[in-house]
């Protein structure tokens, strides 16, 4: 993919937890007072912003001063970007602050300052708050009235400016002398969390407005209505929206969003998800998509030695839909678009060493803000896997929540799954990039999100389930036919040819566990001398399949070279129970050049042995040329047992229908219905088929 390109580097300092004690607790502690390098327990400082505040390194940085007039800089972390909320409106001179046993280290040559790391930790005071100082009590703002407050935020709404508009509204609910005018200015504090993506808040606001006046009435029904959308709780937001239109049966809007609500039920209630529209939709950037979460016949359930794993429910069948699910949080970064470029980032965590590149360090702070502003879906995120990190056992202090950064960090560079735009898209560009030779390397995403559920299934080298994308919808299904109870496993990182034991072991050093499956513990007892052998004979078999080389050396390396791939495997242990990821490639390189030989039966068999090396069991019959007459009308086909799917298992199936429409019709069909199964599975879906493989479309 050549070099990284970052706009930022992120370094993470040592760790240290967030305060989980009330304000009262807290003792007043000045600045001159603090120890450097260590956070100020027990202790609490007011500061008040001297200096118009600059982003700089994905911080937030201003003067302020205490009390004693001691100053010193101030620097924020995990905030919004300035496209989503202005730092003018995180931070402004003369705004006040309490910050929590603040942390003072050096940030320069000679310069020290405080350093906020935890968003719980920094807390705004109004100009109303009892613990606010009287010499930095702004009397102008103060008296400020509240329809003006309202004016303005509408015109920062006008603007799309929802930072700005949010802190007007919520100073201008404060300034109310009337229930009127605290009714209006939270209506429109609703409407802008809701830009603001802080459904929870927009809900809570929304539901304090129990206006007579109809207008009221009719404009909280339906933010209440929108909110519980944003939250994902469609047959509670159906339920409103029936209400309001009982009593507003004018209301148009009302009306599409029912049927838009509906649609999301039926997805969820039943999978029945229209994916044409989703690819459309994955379009735009950043891809998100409207639609809801699909569980099908899985469950969490502890999985000894694994912690929490995800089970069938009930037997499936290979390629059924498994789960189909929304993003917890999500960021687009790639190179094709403004929006992906500027969220490529660069982390280094100082604490272990571990560096990463990409949408990962945008996407630690969206979690750091969601799960503050939206704290009723904190849970579902900090119960899973973090690693050896130890979180605090207080979720909410003072009636607001508490959250660890670090420990956000921890599981987003945990459970997050790098992802393209869309499945569909990757395997065409994989396909075409490749040409004419196939590649088994895994290409890297940028984009990366969270998905809750999808993050409980384990790892193992040898799968029976897939994932796949269409913008931030995570799509599972079954790669095989599976029992009930049975524990779904995918692979954290595809196996590559030729991988020795260590090597592959440390793909998995991050998550802290060893792969014990069939194939690495193969991996473990092959030795060096047999590893060199299968990339030699690889190689052999790559050179035979070049097209100026002749049918006798292609079947001579059939015969010889072949065979001695195949006996650098255990004796006695079935692909079906050992996929033979050297074999494979060898296979479906081979086969292809004999096809375009015109060997076609030749092919045919090594497309074939291609299935079987990736763990399908087949029963079959081969064809003979139909130029030799033969058993063509005796040829059969069936997979009993489904392996591996891969970018070019679906390729595969179409060499053979192509081989199949002159040896044996009949089975043409049948490979048809194979290949459309294995599309499925890779894409997530099969209404895009006719577009990659046009002789695939449904009739």
């Amino acid at each position: 993919m050549g070099r990284f390109e970052f706009t930022e580097q992120w370094v993470v300092p040592p760790y240290y937890p967030p305060s989980v004690r009330p304000i009262q607790e807290l003792k007043p502690l000045m600045i001159s007072s603090m120890t450097l390098m260590d956070s100020q327990r027990g202790g609490r400082t007011l500061v008040r912003v001297v200096t118009p505040s600059l982003r700089f390194r994905r911080m937030l940085t201003a003067m302020v001063e205490d009390e004693e007039g001691t100053a010193v800089p101030l620097e924020l972390r995990k905030h919004p970007k300035e496209d989503e909320v202005e730092m003018v409106d995180i931070m402004r001179p003369g705004d006040v602050f309490l910050i929590k046993e603040p942390f003072l280290r050096p940030i320069g040559i000679k310069v020290y300052g405080l350093i906020v790391d935890h968003v719980s930790d920094f807390i705004r005071l109004q100009q109303t708050d009892g613990l606010m100082p009287l010499k930095w009590r702004d009397t102008e703002s103060y008296s400020a009235k509240s329809r003006d407050l309202r004016i303005d935020g509408n015109g920062a709404v006008k603007d799309q400016n929802w930072g700005r508009a949010e802190s007007l509204y919520t100073r201008a609910i404060l300034a109310a002398k009337t229930t009127e005018e605290e009714q209006l200015a939270r209506l429109n504090c609703a409407l802008v969390n809701l830009h603001l993506d802080r459904p929870e808040k927009a809900l809570n606001e929304a539901r304090k407005v129990m206006g007579d006046g109809n207008m009221l009435r009719e404009k909280s029904l339906f933010r209440v209505a929108k909110a519980l959308y944003a939250l994902g709780k469609y047959s509670l937001c159906l339920e409103k929206l029936g209400v309001l239109l009982q009593f507003f049966p004018k209301n148009s809007v009302a009306g599409i969003e029912i049927e838009r609500v509906k649609q999301r039920l039926r997805e969820e209630e039943s999978g029945s998800y229209q994916f044409a529209n989703m690819h459309e939709q994955a379009k735009a950037t950043p891809p998100f998509i409207d639609c809801a979460t699909y569980v099908g016949s899985v469950a969490v359930r502890d999985s000894p030695g694994r912690g929490k794993g995800l089970f069938t429910t009930k037997p499936v069948k290979a390629g059924e839909l498994l789960l189909c699910e929304k993003a917890f949080a999500y960021r687009y970064a790639e190179k094709d678009n403004p929006i992906g470029k500027r969220n490529m980032n660069m982390l280094t965590d100082l604490n272990d060493g571990f560096v990463c590149e990409g949408g990962q360090p945008n996407l630690i702070t969206q979690v750091v803000q969601k799960i503050y502003h939206n704290p009723s879906q904190s849970e579902i995120f900090t119960s899973l896997h973090h690693g050896d990190y130890e979180p605090v056992a207080v979720s909410e202090v003072d009636g607001h929540p508490v959250v660890d950064s670090f420990l956000v960090m921890k599981i987003v560079l945990l459970n997050c799954f790098g992802a393209p735009r869309s499945s569909r898209e990757s395997m065409e560009t994989t396909i075409k990039n490749d040409g004419d030779k196939a590649s088994d390397s895994s290409p890297r995403y940028r984009t990366c999100g969270i998905w809750t559920l999808a993050s409980r299934i384990n790892h193992s080298c040898i799968t029976n389930c897939r994932r796949s994308f269409i913008g931030d919808m995570l799509i599972i299904r079954a790669t095989k036919d599976i029992k009930a109870d049975t524990e779904l496993f995918f692979a954290y990182n595809q196996p590559s040819r030729n991988e020795t034991y260590k090597d592959t072991q440390k793909k998995f050093s991050k998550w802290g566990f060893t792969c014990d499956c069939a194939l690495c513990l193969d991996k473990k007892s092959t030795s060096q001398t047999t590893l060199q052998t299968r990339k030699a004979l690889c190689r052999d078999i790559e050179q035979a399949s070049k097209p100026d080389v002749s049918i006798a050396d292609m079947k001579k390396t059939m015969k010889t070279s072949l065979e001695k791939l195949s006996k650098t495997y255990p004796a006695g242990r079935d692909a079906a129970l050992l996929p033979r990821v050297e074999m494979w490639h060898s296979c479906f390189e081979l086969g292809k050049a004999l096809v375009k030989k015109g060997k076609q039966a030749k092919g045919l068999e090594m497309f074939v042995k291609c299935l079987r090396a990736l763990g399908y069991v087949i029963a079959e019959k081969a064809p003979t040329d139909s130029g030799r007459g033969g058993n063509k009308n005796k040829a059969m086909l069936e997979i009993k047992q489904w392996g591996e799917v891969n970018v070019y298992t679906v390729e595969v199936f179409v060499q053979m229908m192509h081989v199949y429409e002159n040896l044996a019709p009949q089975l043409c069909e049948v490979v048809k219905e194979y290949a459309t199964v294995a599309y499925r599975i890779y894409c997530g879906e099969d209404v895009t088929i006719s577009e990659l493989y046009p002789e695939l479309k449904q009739e």
